[in-house]
């Protein structure tokens, strides 16, 4: 019986391979369907890949973690990603990515030991600073994570890790100051320690903001409430009524997740005034809606979705929350005016339905944490709309969910802009890495001396993540060379190189991308209503290059995902007018080589070449 199994098995897998193309066993291509949510094809790749013998160490590794990656996430396979990831490290190739990455699993499984013990060796293997920075923010998480699980089982909080985890992220927080992940688990440790010094300092590294007393009028009220409450806090618990005020903070921080865990912790629910039970009602219900999310999402993944059950859920804990708050139980569920209440009462902000990126059902719910004016200036048109910045993600849409490094950045309606702002806490850190620490930049040099060196070959696929690293690393040491030739030095230049890059992308994936979307909503609505997703994306994506300050990183992100989505087909468009305008000016780029593609050499476009190539492309330029 065992015997026939197996075969069966191997004629299962066999026949998949032989279903690929030579030509497709590639970890390009794989990542190509991985991209388009074609995860069994991803999948069906990555397997076949390992057939291959001359296939070498380095990219074996990369194949296993990949896989590892989609049967622990999408198809909870914990004893096979497990089983691929110690098959990787026994290659002992890129041993740092392998251990991180078993951590997480061991973590996400609840296998906290051999968390631990995964992390440790990650640490000690890691070479790099940012390497060396996620191994001890695992750590971090990992040690969270288990005063969570203490928690709801009842188990008295462990003050030694609590003040051991706090100095970790201190120290991380040292020369990472803003960095998101660190800043939160360092708000929830310092809230469960009673540590009100270290809850102000993680609160204003999470906001960016340097002074408590000079933080921006939306945030101005909830940082007021936490410096009165936490500037005195050293150690024992607060009384209910400073309870009450530091949940009330929260609230208006909309930090939900850290209120239902500090309100558990400290066991006061019935003591609690009704308007502060109602923001822990309302904590539960997001705690519910995310868990219930991301499983309906990693159904759609393995394509065993119930779109309608979990719409009749959604509908379901809606009316549970509408019954259980005290401004609303007395009415009738309406969804319109809940969506109205809980956004006056609790920040929350967002939409459901389809996508540019997906066409099923989505949910994207946030919660609002800042808002003001802002004007949008394009070809003459200078309308004024209202700039909103939503935060504290319960669902950023099925996109976001899926892919691993990418996330919806914002949307436009015709007079307000909304922005996703956790879309881009990370990326300043990863590009400040990129140039500034020797190990990341000397392995990416060696890449992008690989990729520059490439000759002509029809295969897009393989040269378009060369293409985006060398834009983007070209953009970022251009950076920091005009902010140093500007007297910026050690940790000035980089908080100046962290918050100008923040502003170059707010600046073109919001004002200039969204903002074209708002223009065309209000000054040409029966065009724009006409258009399909693929026209409305390529005249914002057009904005967007043309009004960026450095439209590299812009460029660089759409070149990498040519898909047959809306946002897709029209990165294909943007990707088709350079290779025309290239082929068309030869003589006027510097280093242009007939034994390339003109594809491949995009990245040798200067900026102006860069913005008046698409301007000229622009229909509403002409």
């Amino acid at each position: 019986m065992k015997r026939i199994i197996i075969l069966c098995i191997i004629v299962l897998f066999t026949t998949c391979s032989n279903n690929i193309n030579d030509a497709d066993k590639t970890i390009e291509s794989a990542d190509a369907a991985y991209d388009q949510f074609k995860l069994k094809k991803s999948g069906e790749i990555l397997n076949a890949m390992l057939l291959i013998d001359s296939l070498h160490d380095k990219q074996k590794c990369q194949v296993l973690r990949r896989l590892a990656h989609q049967n622990w996430k999408y198809y909870k396979n914990y004893e096979l990603a497990k089983k691929q990831l110690l098959k990787a490290d026994s290659i002992r190739k890129d041993q740092f990515d392998t251990w991180i990455s078993l951590s997480q699993i061991e973590r996400e499984y609840g296998n906290f030991e051999n968390s631990i013990e995964a992390s440790t060796i990650a640490e000690s293997i890691a070479k790099s600073t940012s390497d060396i920075n996620s191994a001890k923010i695992e750590s971090a998480q990992i040690a969270y994570d288990i005063i969570i699980n203490n928690m709801e089982n009842d188990i008295l909080l462990n003050h030694t890790l609590l003040n051991e985890t706090s100095e970790l992220l201190l120290d991380i927080l040292k020369t990472n100051a803003g960095m998101p992940k660190p800043s939160k688990l360092l708000l929830g440790i310092s809230l469960l320690n009673n540590d009100g010094k270290n809850v102000l300092k993680a609160w204003q590294s999470y906001f960016h903001i340097q002074d408590i007393q000079k933080t921006y009028p939306y945030l101005k009220e909830a940082a007021n409430k936490l410096n009165k409450v936490c500037k005195n806090w050293c150690g024992g618990k607060l009384n209910r009524h400073q309870q009450e005020e530091l949940i009330a903070a929260l609230a208006l921080s909309r930090l939900y997740d850290l209120i239902f865990i500090y309100a558990k912790a400290n066991k006061n629910k019935k003591d609690y005034n009704q308007n502060i039970n109602d923001i822990i009602s309302y904590s539960l219900y997001l705690k519910d809606i995310k868990s219930k999310t991301n499983e309906y999402y990693r159904q759609i993944a393995i394509e065993k979705e119930n779109e309608k059950d979990y719409k009749n859920w959604l509908e379901k804990r809606k009316k549970q929350l509408w019954n259980t708050l005290s401004f609303l139980s007395q009415k009738e569920y309406n969804k319109r005016d809940f969506d109205k209440e809980t956004e006056k009462h609790f920040g929350a902000r967002g939409f459901e339905g389809s996508t540019a990126s997906y066409k099923g059902f989505n949910l994207c719910l946030g919660h609002i944490v800042n808002q003001k004016t802002a004007i949008v200036e394009q070809y003459g048109y200078k309308p004024e709309f209202i700039y909103t910045e939503i935060d504290m993600m319960i669902s950023n849409t099925f996109p976001s969910w899926y892919w691993k490094d990418k996330a919806s950045g914002g949307w436009a309606t015709n007079n307000e802009i909304i922005q996703v702002r956790e879309a881009y806490l990370n990326r300043p850190f990863l590009e400040w890495n990129s140039i500034t620490d020797s190990t990341d930049r000397k392995s990416i040099e060696q890449l992008n001396t690989e990729f520059i060196n490439m000759s002509r070959d029809p295969n897009i696929l393989k040269q378009t993540k060369g293409l985006e690293r060398k834009l983007n690393f070209d953009a970022s040491i251009d950076l920091y060379n005009k902010l140093y030739n500007k007297g910026y030095r050690n940790n000035n230049l980089k908080l100046a190189f962290l918050s100008t890059f923040k502003h170059y992308r707010m600046e073109a994936t919001i004002l200039a991308h969204e903002g074209r979307h708002s223009i065309e909503k209000r000054f040409m609505p029966e065009q724009f209503e006409k258009w399909n997703n693929e026209e409305r994306e390529f005249h914002a994506k057009l904005s967007q290059i043309i009004f960026a300050t450095e439209p590299r990183y812009e460029l660089a992100g759409m070149l990498t995902n040519i898909s047959e989505s809306g946002h897709g087909k029209a990165n294909k468009r943007i990707a088709d007018i350079a290779i025309e305008w290239i082929k068309a000016n030869k003589e006027e780029i510097n280093g242009y080589s007939e034994e390339k593609s003109e594809f491949s050499q995009i990245y040798l476009l200067s900026v102006k070449q860069i913005k008046d190539c698409y301007k000229k492309s622009d229909p509403m330029n002409k």
